[in-house]
């Protein structure tokens, strides 16, 4: 059913008009005993004027207030904490927390998990708003969804940094795990001519190579402190250098032809072999620089007026090269002895002599330019009243990203075969002839106009490719409180917002040929580093391979005759959505109880527009456009009981919603594979509904001394609505090449019946002596239904065991911290033939330690990922590899310095 805002809004109104009545007339009432929670506030009061705590053990205890004194189930983190912390962003700090995870695929944390879902479903708010957010469009996890990359992000402008596990009606919906909130700093907190700053220098031991680090804050206010302003500056670079196996999926035997020689099982006609084993080294240098500033105004004691803004502007340019052979997309025809364990096919030798052919094997250099930018702000008056407390707010959010352009330069295997083989735990590749001179490309036939699509894939060269991505939101929002002393309802609180949002994708590529013959060694050719992929168990030509100059690809593909730029319509779309929310909270304490119930009603307009390829006129495409609409009350309830002044039990029960994200709800489908024959595809599904689970929560929580916690905290979610993916195999004609091909299409569909289920325990205590102890250990579990064929779906993300140790030494000038986590397997997303692909259990290891020279400098050594790390993906079962990962320990040294 329908039900007007407008209508809604008055209603509420109403019903806090009555409420306020009613306490105007109620009687006034004896003053009434402390509460447990106060006489807690009042002994930790006490317990700071007898100890001045600072450093790293005051931001403990300055998170664990929050926590204690909060009505839901909330984890935080101050700034002390963070700068403390050997991290590179935000992300890595709020890994240490219980439940929550990080993927690590380029290294350092992008973006987190909450108590086992998807990034995708856990959001970010600054200062209580929406960030939007870019992705550098190389990641295969960026996706066009709502959560916001962390890298970006320096921890330097954050003051501190809530996570809501369980709802209220007053925060934004959205999040299934959990909302992140990010909270700046205010000049009129800080003292006048406040200047903070910080000079680093990082070292990534993989790239070998160095950058610096820098931030600088000021902050000013008069001397009546009614009127202040501050600014942030931060800059940081470093250069990542990445070695990797991949594994481009895995397809059967049933093609191989010429009766290959087989040792082990001989049905080989049913058992798996790799599409194609590739050798990759990624080069990537992110530097990124940001501004934030706020104004702050009191006019006088009832009118505050603050004004809030953010810029970061980041390049995540990248060189990637890669050299793969392609035993099953296009060489099985030429197998001649083979080796089948366990129903895969674990070794081979790939002949030119079987009269098929020369076999397949490519050399990539591919040149990505990206500049992320994310823009904010925020306008925020506040009215404090006798009796009334009114908030309104108006801002704008946006951020672009992607690549632009992409040039794209390939090289073949001119002559000669190869073997292959691997184990799960060890991969080789040997060319018969892998030296620089043996790749190359054809010359075009003479007058062949430019970018003739007619002729074969050996006479392209490459081509230049755009894919840019914009998202942007607009909002207001209007909020009213009141205090009450009506029983137990101690605060009301009310409000409304507007949302408008837009998520979008453009896209276009050419294809360039070559004219005359092109050879590796004409292109500035060089080698990959020793020791580049040291620790991933690769050997033969895996390890030791002729690579091309950046420089000369980038030069030769300019120089080329340009073939058309064609619109890519498959990977096109544009999502605008509007939502209007009203919401109603009521916060109570009576005795030991205290909490807050309410309802967020949400109403979401979503239309998408994509296009789709013509069934009459193959290559061609028509736009689409596709509306839906949903509206959903979503009522929390919140419920602690303060069984002393040290000990806490809480309640939590929610309704929660989580929409999809942008990409899955345009139906345009994003095409790869062009330069590696690895044909892969997205595609959208504009009739999906959101993510709607039914939230539980609950915990114990004992304070037993200063900057000390032993709690145990239970989660449940029961997931009516999510969204998995299914893959198919579809023909499909890339509009940028003008060829078709079969392509392994996954898309997203509903299901329903899931469950996420775990517990997470805390132990934190200040032992005495300068030590101390931070460690927390969460197990998580999921039921889901099954699909069609039969197979249990999984989500993604979700690690069974997670666990963070961390114990610090801090006395005196001295500070000390040792930071080691591991998480356990977790399901990332399906794969050909409807394998599902895992990464394998993680650990790191990063380690800190200061020196406060003076009052105002000192000095922080610290590094990260000490193991070195490998990031290891399969498909199903563990001895067949996906990829597999390193990039390398950083190292760094920071001085800090307040005036």
């Amino acid at each position: 059913m329908t039900i007007s805002k407008t209508l809604l809004c008055a209603s509420i109104l109403y019903a806090l008009a009555a409420v306020a009545q009613a306490q105007d007339a109620a009687p006034a009432q004896a003053e009434k005993p402390k509460t447990a929670q106060q006489k807690a506030a009042e002994k930790q009061a006490q317990q700071l004027q007898e100890v001045t705590v600072t450093g790293y053990r005051g931001s403990l205890e300055k998170a664990i207030d929050i926590k204690r004194n909060a009505n839901a189930v909330v984890d935080a983190i101050s700034a002390t904490d963070i700068g403390k912390f050997p991290d590179t962003n935000a992300a890595e700090s709020l890994s240490h927390l219980p439940g929550i995870t990080v993927d690590r695929q380029f290294g350092e944390g992008e973006k987190i998990s909450v108590n086992g879902t998807d990034a995708a479903l856990n959001r970010v708010l600054l200062n209580g708003q929406t960030i939007a957010s870019g992705d550098w469009g190389g990641n295969p996890t960026d996706t066009s969804g709502r959560t916001f990359n962390y890298s970006l992000l320096s921890p330097e402008i954050i003051g501190r940094m809530e996570v809501y596990k369980s709802p209220e009606a007053r925060i934004d919906e959205g999040s299934i795990g959990g909302t992140v909130i990010i909270h700046t700093r205010k000049p009129l907190d800080l003292p006048a001519n406040t200047l903070r700053g910080s000079l680093g220098y990082n070292y990534n031991d993989r790239s070998k190579e160095g950058n610096p680090r820098g931030s600088a804050l000021w902050s000013w206010k008069n001397a009546d402190s009614t009127f202040g302003f501050l600014t942030s500056v931060t800059h940081d670079k470093e250069d990542l250098s990445r070695a990797g196996i991949e594994f481009f999926g895995y397809t059967t035997g049933a093609n191989i032809t010429g009766n290959p020689n087989v040792t082990g099982d001989p049905n080989y006609a049913n058992a798996k072999i790799p599409v194609g084993i590739n050798s990759a080294y990624f080069q990537q240098e992110r530097e990124r620089n940001g501004i934030q500033s706020a104004l702050q105004w009191r006019p006088d004691e009832k009118n505050e007026f603050n004004l809030t803004g953010l810029y970061v502007k980041g390049k995540y340019n990248n060189f990637s090269e890669s050299r793969y052979v392609c035993p099953g997309c296009g060489d099985l025809n030429k197998l001649t002895d083979i080796n089948v364990n366990n129903g895969y096919i674990t070794s081979g030798t790939v002949s030119s002599t079987t009269g098929n052919g020369q076999p397949y094997a490519e050399l990539d250099a591919n040149y990505r330019k990206t500049e992320v930018s994310t823009k904010s702000i925020n306008l925020r008056h506040d009215f404090n009243g006798d009796a009334w407390m009114f908030t309104s707010q108006v801002g704008y959010t946006s951020a672009s990203g992607g690549k632009d352009p992409e040039y794209l330069m390939k090289y073949l295997l001119r002559n000669g075969g190869y073997d292959f083989g691997y184990d799960g735990r060890n991969t080789s590749v040997n060319y018969q002839n892998g030296s620089a001179a043996n790749w190359g490309l054809p010359g075009s036939p003479a007058g062949s106009p430019p970018g003739d699509t007619s002729l074969p894939g050996q006479n392209q060269a490459g081509g230049i490719y755009y894919e840019t991505t914009k998202d942007r939101e607009r909002y207001a929002q209007f909020d009213a409180s009141r205090d009450l002393d009506w029983g137990p309802i101690k605060q009301i609180q009310m409000g409304v917002k507007y949302t408008s949002h837009f998520n979008g994708t453009n896209s276009r590529g050419n294809r360039i040929n070559t004219t005359d013959a092109v050879s590796l060694p004409d292109f500035d050719p060089g080698s990959t580093p020793g020791g580049l992929f040291d620790g991933l168990h690769a050997s033969g030509d895996l390890t030791d391979w002729p690579t091309a100059g950046k420089g000369a690809v980038v030069s030769y593909l300019n120089a080329q005759p340009q073939g058309p730029y064609t619109l890519n319509y498959p990977a096109m779309f544009g999502v605008a959505e509007v939502t209007r929310d009203a919401y109603l909270q009521v916060n109570y304490e009576s005795g030991k109880w205290r909490g807050n119930v309410g309802v967020r009603y949400v109403d979401t307009k979503d239309t998408s527009s994509y296009y789709v390829s013509s069934d009459v006129i193959p290559g061609t495409y028509n736009r689409v456009t596709t509306t839906t609409h949903y509206y959903k009350p979503l009522p929390t309830l919140n419920l602690a009981y303060d069984l002393d002044e040290d000990k806490v039990l809480r309640v939590s029960v929610a309704k929660v919603i989580a929409r999809p994200r942008y990409g899955d709800l345009a139906g345009a489908t994003s095409l790869s594979g062009a330069s590696t024959g690895n044909f892969t595809a997205s595609a959208g599904n504009p009739n999906l509904k959101p993510y709607q689970s039914t939230n539980f929560d609950a915990s114990a929580e004992w304070y037993f001394a200063p900057a000390s916690l032993l709690s145990l905290e239970g989660f449940v979610r029961r997931i009516d609505s999510y969204i998995v993916t299914t893959t198919s195999e579809r023909s499909i004609t890339d509009p940028t090449t003008g060829q078709t091909n079969t392509y392994s299409v996954t898309s997203p569909v509903n299901a329903s019946n899931a469950k996420v289920s775990g517990l997470s325990l805390i132990y934190q205590q200040d032992i005495g002596l300068g030590f101390g102890i931070q460690t927390n250990y969460t197990y998580s579990k999921a039921t889901t239904q099954t699909n069609a064929a039969g197979d249990k779906l999984n989500l993604p993300y979700l690690s069974k065991n997670t666990i963070n140790i961390i114990p610090y030494y801090e006395h005196g000038p001295w500070s000390a911290r040792i930071n080691y986590s591991r998480r356990s397997p977790y399901f990332t997303q399906v794969g050909r033939l409807n394998s599902n692909v895992f990464a394998d259990a993680y650990k790191e290891l990063d380690l800190s330690a200061s020196y406060q020279i003076t009052e105002w400098a000192g000095i922080t050594l610290s590094a990260t990922n000490l193991l070195d790390s490998t990031y290891y993906q399969y498909a199903d079962i563990k001895y067949a590899p996906i990829g597999e990962y390193k990039s390398g320990r950083t190292y760094s040294m920071t001085l800090n310095f307040k005036l």
